[in-house]
């Protein structure tokens, strides 16, 4: 008996577990998904790659992304620097507004 109950217990122990792994895989993928339009880096603001070059000369595998909100522009850069993801935004102006390893 004591074996039968012990096995009921690990199993709505292990069940729990896995529901709550599943709910919390699916709220990040929500929390992730981003607004912002794709570009080509012909399609960033000058002043935008200037101060992106300057502050990260050693990127590569640069992705642009850029979004509009509440009536202002910015642009996200995604990028490799010394093997890990990084993500950087900028203002139209190539003003740095955050920076910073990717989770």
């Amino acid at each position: 008996m004591k074996k039968i109950f012990l096995a009921a217990s690990l199993l709505i122990a292990a069940t729990s577990f896995a529901g709550i792994t599943s709910a919390n895989a699916t709220t990040m993928s929500v929390t992730k998904k981003g607004d912002g339009q794709h570009i080509s880096q012909s399609q960033v603001p000058p002043p935008v790659l200037a101060s992106f070059n300057a502050n990260f000369p050693n990127a590569v595998n640069v992705q642009w992304e850029k979004e509009t909100e509440h009536g202002s522009t910015t642009y996200q850069a995604t990028f490799l620097m010394n093997g890990k993801r990084w993500r950087a935004t900028f203002s139209s102006n190539g003003t740095l507004l955050s920076s910073g390893p990717k989770r």
